[in-house]
């Protein structure tokens, strides 16, 4: 049987044994194998859910910290490193940590890009009451009473801020959200590759911020919803992963049960929590050279399974080596695309049945650093006030959104690509249907883009309405995946706030759609909207595409949401996508 996968991310396993005269320090462990430190360099970046840089992040490996730049960025030199791998982690107070993993090579740098989840508003529970809720994303939580312990183990009286986050099993940003990489080992220590069927971030805290835990011998029970696509495949029972910062890999912890569209399990701690079942994977390795013989560095490698939608991805290190866990006997495409989304290279590999290492590829372009920064306010053209929004760029494969809510923003913008791309620059308002002019940029050097007015009517949007009350988001993004198992069309819309997403399998254009389709809306911190939820559970959507054209594509959509108090809220919407990059 096969079991659907959705934008992993490849970990970035860097060589071992490829150079001589290497520095190495043996650590020896009482009951463990021995950790063998090499010293070795890491650079990356922390952004927030919509792509905006996290400054002020502690970010540490292997003990070591620092604090990424008013960029999001932070860079170790020449620190002491597993030469096994180590994971980076990413704090910052309204965020669930980051976490990225990555080997390291002695000779090169490494890179990783860590997403930061927003924690969102807590629901405040009585530990000597407890309490059942269910949360923004359709996760119900039950805390039994007196099951809330402090650090020592002693019994906790007072309100828990429980903060929780569902992460949508196929969703497009899965990849980057879930911590480290979707990787276990078996009990002969033999690799796996996770498939998931649903992640719960987890965190109990007190009022003041101090982090709280499960009583020993007690439980928390979380049921959380299966998309409709995975409802088919998804089996009665299914194993349950916790992420162990220690160990830097996802361990099994028990099962869960599968109820109705939701699988109920019973978790011992705050963290991640992971519904997936495992297979056997190899390692995918090799390394990429500009037609210059120069290191191809820091470029993006994806590796799709050919068979499904299983999607791993990451970087090249400074010495253009990447290497990754993949599914043992899978048709695989290799895709090399620097930030511009330009394909550097592509070719159909495998299947492997062990681990392999592909000859040493040579890409015919060459990528180059390039820095701007944005400058600029805006006003709504009827009402002249200050709004908040979000600053939209847009440039081949990438919507890049900045919120603002002050009527003004600063940004800094730094691309690797093998040409600066041309940019599509504008300024939507939250509060109304408009965008201002937009703004051509196809220059390496900074824009001051004066007062931006939201006057134009909206070229692409996504609209939703619920009890009478209309949501927008612009601008909108179009993806489209045709496999050996299914036509998958990805429909979006993205504002400073939130995000409406639309997927249909089995996509045939023009047409009544009411199967395989699942609709999302997203919420990233308590600054933002009260945009409706629509719950994963919640029945299929009925959607009808009216125009395909090859530049837009447009249709209505109506559902019915499943309230938390067992109503329905009938819904419904309509949208204008953008198809072109």
């Amino acid at each position: 049987m096969k079991y659907l996968f959705n934008c992993l991310f490849l970990t970035i396993l860097l060589l071992s044994g490829c150079s001589k005269d290497i520095d190495e320090l043996i650590v020896e462990r009482e009951s463990d194998e021995p950790v063998v430190l090499i010293k070795s360099s890491i650079r990356g970046v922390v952004t927030d859910e919509d792509g905006a840089v996290v400054p002020n992040a502690t970010v540490t490996v292997n003990g070591q910290s620092q604090q990424s730049d008013d960029r999001g960025r932070f860079f170790f030199n020449k620190i002491n490193v597993s030469k096994a791998g180590n994971i980076i982690q990413a704090r910052s107070g309204s965020f669930f940590t980051g976490i990225a993993h990555s080997n390291f090579s002695p000779d090169g740098s490494s890179f990783v890009s860590i997403n930061m989840v927003s924690k969102g508003v807590p629901e405040v529970v009585e530990s000597l009451d407890g309490a059942a809720f269910t949360n923004p994303q359709g996760v119900k939580i039950d805390i039994p009473a007196g099951a809330i312990s402090t650090q020592d183990g002693s019994d906790y009286n007072g309100p828990v801020s429980v903060y929780s986050r569902w992460i949508d099993p196929i969703g497009s940003e899965v990849g980057g959200r879930m911590p480290g990489a979707l990787n276990a080992t078996d009990e002969e220590g033999n690799p796996l590759v996770l498939a998931t069927y649903g992640m719960v971030a987890l965190a109990l805290e007190t009022a003041t911020g101090e982090t709280l835990f499960v009583k020993d011998g007690e439980f928390i029970e979380i049921e959380m919803p299966i998309p409709a696509e995975l409802q088919a495949t998804a089996p009665p029972e299914i194993p349950l992963w916790r992420y162990d910062t220690e160990q830097e890999e996802w361990l099994l912890e028990g099962a869960c049960q599968k109820s109705g569209n939701s699988y109920v399990c019973q978790i011992t701690s705050g963290g991640y929590w992971n519904c997936d079942i495992p297979l056997e994977a190899i390692c995918l390795s090799g390394q990429f050279f500009y037609a210059d013989s120069t290191f191809a560095a820091y470029q993006k490698v994806i590796i799709e399974d050919l068979t499904d939608n299983f999607i791993y991805w990451g970087f090249t290190d400074s010495l253009g080596y990447f290497c990754g866990s993949v599914p043992r006997g899978a048709p695989l495409l290799l895709t090399v695309k620097d930030q511009c989304d330009n394909v550097l290279y592509e070719m159909e590999v495998g299947p492997y049945s062990e681990d392999f290492l592909l000859d040493t590829i040579y890409l015919d372009q060459i990528s180059e650093l390039f820095n701007i920064n944005l400058t600029g306010t805006v006003l709504h053209c009827e009402t002249a006030d200050v709004p908040d929004g979000h600053l939209a760029v847009r440039y081949p494969g990438y919507i890049f959104i900045i919120p603002f809510d002050d009527g003004g923003f600063n940004i800094d913008l730094e691309l690797i690509c093998v040409a600066f791309p041309e940019m599509e620059i504008s300024a939507y308002s939250n509060s109304q249907p408009y965008s201002s002019p937009v703004t051509i940029h196809d220059q390496v050097t900074d824009l001051d883009l004066g007062n931006q007015l939201t006057c134009e009517e909206l070229p692409d949007f996504f609209n939703f309405s619920i009890d009478g009350v209309d949501f927008w988001t612009a601008p909108t993004k179009y993806s489209y995946k045709n496999n050996q198992t299914t036509n998958w069309l990805v429909l979006e819309g993205f504002s400073g706030k939130g995000k409406f997403q639309i997927d249909i399998r089995d996509y045939d254009g023009v047409g009544t759609y009411t199967s395989s389709v699942f609709f999302k809306t997203e919420n990233t911190g308590p600054q933002l909207p009260p945009y409706p939820l629509i719950d994963a559970a919640s029945p299929d959507l009925s959607i009808v595409i009216t125009e395909d054209d090859g530049t837009y594509i447009t249709g209505n959509y109506n559902g019915v949401r499943n309230n938390p108090d067992s109503t329905q809220t009938e819904f419904s919407g309509n949208f204008k996508i953008r198809r072109t990059p």
